[in-house]
């Protein structure tokens, strides 16, 4: 009977390899986050590579790198830069305000000047024993209009339009860092 089956198993196994090695493709890393507000929470973010590709700049020269994740102590974004989201009416427009500048430090003392969006920093995976949840870099806020065609943003309280910002909302992840 086990000769009978012998061919069943190996296909069975052949067929099974893919969805395995798929299974075993996440990258985890013990993360603590420390929010702009001050808070903290400390679990596990998953990610598809072990590897994510950033600009930096060092000395005025833009290099690319395939960044080492396990080689990261931290993650600072530093800068926020509002791309339009949605035209809700004429007197609120949301914007999407994603880090568009990073500092990155390297486990061996090295610093990173990460420019430019890099997507994989925008949205994590979190995992805690309470279960799943997703940490932001970016935040939203809306553009709104007084009636005598004044501009403000909503949620960072200010009339201040500058088109880079160095403070974001209070509930975005401000420092990554990685145990």
């Amino acid at each position: 009977m086990f000769n009978s089956l012998s061919p069943f198993l190996v296909t069975l196994f052949l067929f099974l390899i893919p969805y395995i090695a798929f299974a075993s493709s996440q990258y985890e890393f013990k993360v603590k986050i420390e929010f702009f507000n001050k808070k903290s929470v400390s679990g596990k973010f998953s990610f598809d590579s072990g590897y994510i590709k950033v600009n930096h700049e060092e000395e005025g020269v833009l290099y690319t790198e395939n960044l080492n994740l396990s080689n990261v102590e931290f993650i600072h974004p530093v800068t926020w830069f509002p791309e339009v989201n949605k035209i809700e009416n004429s007197k609120k427009i949301s914007y999407n305000f994603y880090p568009t500048e990073y500092v990155v430090k390297l486990k061996d003392g090295k610093y990173l000047n990460v420019v430019g969006r890099v997507k994989e920093f925008e949205i994590f995976d979190f995992m805690t024993d309470y279960g799943k949840s997703k940490i932001y870099t970016y935040f939203v806020d809306y553009l709104v209009f007084d009636n005598l065609g004044n501009a403000k943003w909503k949620n960072l309280n200010t009339s201040d339009l500058n088109k880079s910002f160095k403070k974001p909302h209070p509930n975005v992840a401000y420092y990554i860092y990685f145990n």
